[in-house]
Parts: C-alpha cells; sequence; structure tokens
C-alpha cells in the first residue's frame, strides 16, 4: 500500500513537469523562431515481489526446517518518470514584417544563425536583429551575428541587402556572408535560454546546406496555443487522478492503523 503511494507520487510529478513544460511553450508563443519543448516519460525501474515464509518447516521442496523459502510473485510497477525535455526543431510560420533587419530561414529546419556570446558560440532561429552604433549586426541581447569569415557581421550606413544564401550587398558590392550552421542530431542541440543553443555532445555542427535567408521576415515560434492547452488540460487531469490515488490509499492505511488494529 505504501509503495502505492510513492507510485502514484512519481505520476503526479510527471504531470507537474508536463504543465511547466506547456506553461513555457505558452509564454513564448510570440517569441521569434522559439522551439516548443516536449516531454518525454518513461516507466520507472520495476521491483521484484516476493513471498517469504521465515519458518516454513520441513516439507518436499525444503526438507530442512527453519530455512526460510523465497517464492517469486510477480513484478511491481513503481510509476514514471521523465526520461528527456528535447525541442521540437519544426519550422515555425513566417510573418512579414518589412524591416530590412528581419532574417529569417527557411527549407532547412536544422540550420540556424550563428551568434558570438560572452558564454562563446551559441545558436538561434530568431532573425531579429538590430544595427549597434559600429554598424554590427547583433541580436536583441547585444550578440554578434557571425559571418563565414569567422568575424561579426558589420555593415555600413546604408541600405543593403541579404541574399537566399546570407550574402549581404552594399551598393553592390558583398561585405559579408551570414554564418548559417546546421545540425545532424538535433537531439545534442540543447536550449541554454534568451531562445540560444548550444551543442552538447556529437551535434553534428557544419555549414547549412538547402538553406534560403528571407530578409524582412521573421519566423514565428513553432508553439501551438490550442494543441497546448488540450495537453494542459489533460496533464491537469493526470495531476488530478494521482492526487485522489494518492488521498484513497492515505485514507486505507489510516483506516487499516486506527480501526483494523482493534479488532479482537
Amino acid at each position: 500500500m505504501v509503495r502505492g503511494l510513492y507510485t502514484s507520487a512519481s505520476g503526479a510529478l510527471v504531470a507537474q513537469s508536463q504543465v511547466d513544460a506547456i506553461a513555457n511553450n505558452l509564454a513564448n508563443v510570440n517569441t521569434g523562431g522559439f522551439r516548443q519543448t516536449l516531454l518525454q516519460v518513461q516507466s520507472a525501474p520495476t521491483l521484484g515481489i516476493y513471498r517469504i515464509q521465515t519458518d516454513p518447516g520441513k516439507t518436499a521442496t525444503n526438507p530442512l526446517p527453519g530455512v526460510p523459502v523465497t517464492q517469486f510473485v510477480g513484478q511491481l510497477g513503481t510509476g514514471s518518470q521523465v526520461y528527456d525535455t528535447p525541442n521540437d526543431f519544426r519550422s515555425g510560420a513566417l510573418q512579414t514584417t518589412g524591416n530590412p533587419l528581419d532574417l529569417a530561414i527557411t527549407g532547412n529546419h536544422a540550420a540556424f544563425f550563428t551568434i558570438q556570446t560572452p558564454n562563446g558560440i551559441r545558436y538561434t532561429r530568431n532573425g531579429e536583429f538590430v544595427l549597434d552604433g559600429g554598424g554590427v549586426l547583433r541580436t536583441q541581447d547585444g550578440n554578434a551575428v557571425m559571418g563565414t569569415n569567422g568575424a561579426p557581421i558589420q555593415l555600413q550606413s546604408g541600405d543593403f541587402a541579404v541574399g537566399h544564401d546570407g550574402t549581404i550587398t552594399q551598393n553592390g558590392i558583398s561585405v559579408g556572408q551570414l554564418q548559417l550552421t546546421q545540425f545532424s542530431n538535433l537531439v545534442n542541440l540543447r536550449p541554454e535560454g534568451a531562445n540560444n543553443f548550444v551543442p552538447s555532445g556529437n551535434a553534428g555542427a557544419g555549414p547549412a546546406t538547402n538553406v534560403s535567408v528571407q530578409q524582412g521576415f521573421l519566423e514565428k515560434s513553432n508553439s501551438n496555443v490550442v494543441r497546448s492547452m488540450v495537453d494542459l488540460i489533460t496533464a491537469e487531469r493526470w495531476f488530478d487522478a494521482n492526487e485522489k490515488s494518492i488521498k484513497a490509499q492515505d485514507d486505507a492505511t489510516q483506516y487499516a492503523i486506527s480501526q483494523v488494529a482493534k479488532t479482537p
């Protein structure tokens, strides 16, 4: 009975983790290039159940009296647990802004803009860029957008155009090219916060192919509000079911302690 309390509690904790993930997705529904978080759940380790008879007496299978007999009954599940919280890297819809500093990547959901942060090179799908006073192309957080030459993209004053391959031209002259990086193993690309990603393990980074940069567009979050609300209701009902199970087992335990023990 007590084991059942732990099983129900583990299910409630998983449901709470699901609510947290969905809440984060809903909070970033208007964040450019945001990749929604998923929740992978697995069964917790099972336990073997044995019937132990400490004073079996002499039997045909146990000729020595006083030797405990252990009989395997079966397996007991111990609930569920969170296995991983990967991101959904499917592309989001495009939004027209008309701002030449807004860029979106299309054609390859595994391609990212390369940026320089205080913690090193990171990757993002959010192309809502700005120019600082020195003409350096930066993210909203102030991180420099990197070019294929390994240096930040720097522009002169005046109009500029961004080609589909990321080449930036001003007055008909190429002034740089965006460094677009793709990953062959997105499972090892982990979120770091501020809509940035960092490789973890063998993510398989390389130059992006089959990619097209759209100027004057932003990629919206791939979080689906309707789907998230449905999942939120499911997670809440999941939590409530486990909560009721905990209460039922607690009441049964209390009854056993207070009433059954009094039975002559």
